[in-house]
């Protein structure tokens, strides 16, 4: 395990930003998990950066942004299918996958995830090893394919991706029962054109996510031996555009601090890079992040109300308290 100094989990103000003891915490058991994974992959010669909004933290902060709570970190094809094949091995009995491997828990979406769980755990076990954190949590490995240069190769893929895309959108609503006729069509002629443009069969015994899943995958990594410097998330990209990544970014990198805890590679060339994505990165921003802040917000209102509905008082430890002394969530305000 990590060894943080004691005053590290203690309430602070960066940026004018009030971050609370438990968002350390929860900083703390991402830490750990990306410290088993640089562990694995200096073992085993695999290269990762940090990436998107996580660079600008180790730049700007030395960390964390301080309105952030999660890691994002990226891999070449050919490092992130090395990674896969070790996982299995490495992967410790408190550490689990979201990912397509076997028994892992199944993804939603095309990204990799290593985490402690998907649920709250409140055991003396769980709260020693990740710094009194309950809370699930993990790191996302995006991996990063070739681009390829040629036009029509290029949109070809795009096409592929997008239909694939979509098609696992539209699976989302079939799962639920919440598909209407008119998507219910769409989907129909999606699933018949992977069929007969793909050849491919769709097994009855594997839920259809996975399988539309894995084709995803397959198809934005069809470049892989292109001569293309040009590498990006390609599902990422249909979403949020281009970010002007190259091979160099994950081949040429340097190793900062981070947190004042533990050092991370990011790429030699991260001010053009950064410039290119976001523009004037040096200036903070408060919540430009695609998920609401804190990470963890449904998790603590479960376990609120679990603890309330047992007629129990909620531990200390598991209360937040904002810069003026006041509970950022008041369990006397919560409906059972």
């Amino acid at each position: 395990m990590i060894q943080f100094p004691n005053n590290y989990f203690e309430n602070e103000i960066r940026c004018n930003f009030h971050i609370t003891s438990m968002i350390k915490k929860l900083w703390a058991s991402q830490m750990e998990i990306l410290a088993w994974i640089d562990g694995v992959c200096q073992k085993y010669g695999i290269r990762y950066i940090i990436c998107y909004g996580s660079l600008i933290g180790v730049v700007r902060h030395k960390g964390y942004i301080p309105w952030d709570d999660d890691i994002d970190i990226g891999m070449l094809r050919e490092d992130y299918q090395r990674f896969l094949e070790v996982v299995p091995v490495e992967l410790p009995p408190y550490l689990f996958t979201k990912s397509l491997l076997p028994g892992a828990f199944p993804p939603k979406e095309m990204t990799f995830n290593v985490n402690n769980g998907n649920r709250l755990d409140t055991s003396p076990a769980f709260l020693e090893r990740f710094h009194g954190c309950p809370y699930s949590t993990g790191i996302d490995v995006f991996v990063f394919d070739k681009v390829p240069e040629d036009p029509q190769e290029f949109a070809y893929q795009e096409r592929l991706i997008r239909m694939l895309d979509r098609m696992l959108m539209l699976q989302w609503t079939v799962d639920d029962g919440t598909i209407n006729g008119e998507d219910l069509a769409e989907y129909q002629a999606i699933k018949q054109a992977v069929k007969v443009e793909l050849d491919y069969t769709f097994s009855e015994t594997e839920p259809m996510a996975t399988q539309i899943l894995r084709l995803l995958d397959l198809a934005c990594g069809l470049c892989e031996e292109c001569e293309s410097k040009h590498v990006e998330n390609r599902e990422q990209v249909i979403y949020y555009g281009e970010k002007h990544f190259i091979v160099d970014d994950f081949t040429d990198t340097i190793k900062v601090p981070f947190e004042g805890i533990m050092d991370v590679p990011i790429p030699r060339r991260y001010d053009p890079l950064l410039r290119g994505i976001f523009g004037n990165y040096t200036i903070p921003v408060k919540f430009t992040s695609q998920h609401n802040y804190p990470i963890y917000y449904n998790q603590r209102l479960d376990l609120y109300r679990a603890y309330l509905s047992r007629g129990w008082g909620i531990p200390e430890e598991f209360l937040e308290y904002d810069e003026n002394g006041k509970l950022v969530v008041d369990p006397k305000e919560l409906k059972i």
